[in-house]
């Protein structure tokens, strides 16, 4: 091999091989357990019924993402933990308490006009995207939220977020673990600032005066 075709031939190596090193081994995720890192507020102490956990209408579901080695093959999973659908659910109830919304467990006694928030958790998955010298992770999050009130509200919409680890990656839980946290803080937020806005356009939600007919239909769903 003429000397220069060598060197190029070492360097590929040493950017594959911390690609692939511990590449067939599985990834335990833990999820994020930490609110916003800048509440945002607005809850103004109305009342919201959060139901927990969310519905689980992933097309995968048996792991949270993949493993990948230096050529770009599957080679094994990430794994949750812990259920991400009780977790999604339980980090968005405490993220409105956060925001100053009075959140009540399902069965507590609410008002006609509380709002009842349900879920559905499309999509978890962090995955490595291999490029020529280097690689990151890239974690897909995706949820539909059901937003209504025995007052007649009806209300959708969905959220879809990345979050992305850069530079060199290794075969280690850290980077899922960043890709997951900063693809988590953008859902949530996008999550509560909706619920807000609708709470704001329409005050009477989960106030004591807003226990009267609405008959309201709504679509909020991203176009």
């Amino acid at each position: 091999m003429h000397r220069p075709a060598f060197r190029l031939a070492t360097l590929l190596f040493v950017a594959i091989a911390p690609l692939s090193g511990c590449a067939f081994t599985n990834i335990p995720i833990t999820m994020p357990t930490s609110g916003l890192e800048n509440t945002v507020p607005g809850g103004a102490g109305r009342h919201v019924v959060v139901s927990i956990p969310f519905r689980d209408d992933r097309e995968i579901r048996d792991r949270c993402g993949m493993q990948k080695n230096g050529y770009n093959m599957d080679t094994a999973d990430a794994v949750c933990q812990s259920n991400p659908n009780a977790w999604i659910a339980q980090l968005l109830a405490d993220e409105l308490r956060a925001s100053g919304f009075t959140v009540l467990r399902e069965g507590d006694e609410a008002r006609r006009s509380s709002l009842q928030v349900e879920g559905s958790l499309m999509k978890l998955f962090i995955e490595p995207i291999i490029g020529a010298w280097s690689g990151s992770l890239e974690a897909d999050l995706a949820v539909v939220l059901r937003l209504s009130t025995e007052t007649g509200l009806r209300a959708e919409r969905s959220f879809a977020v990345k979050g992305w680890k850069g530079g060199m990656m290794v075969s280690t839980a850290q980077p899922y673990h960043t890709a997951l946290h900063r693809g988590t803080q953008a859902l949530l937020e996008e999550m509560v600032r909706a619920i807000i806005e609708l709470a704001d356009a329409y005050p009477e939600l989960g106030s004591l005066d807003g226990d009267h007919p609405m008959h309201i239909a709504l679509e909020l769903a991203h176009r």
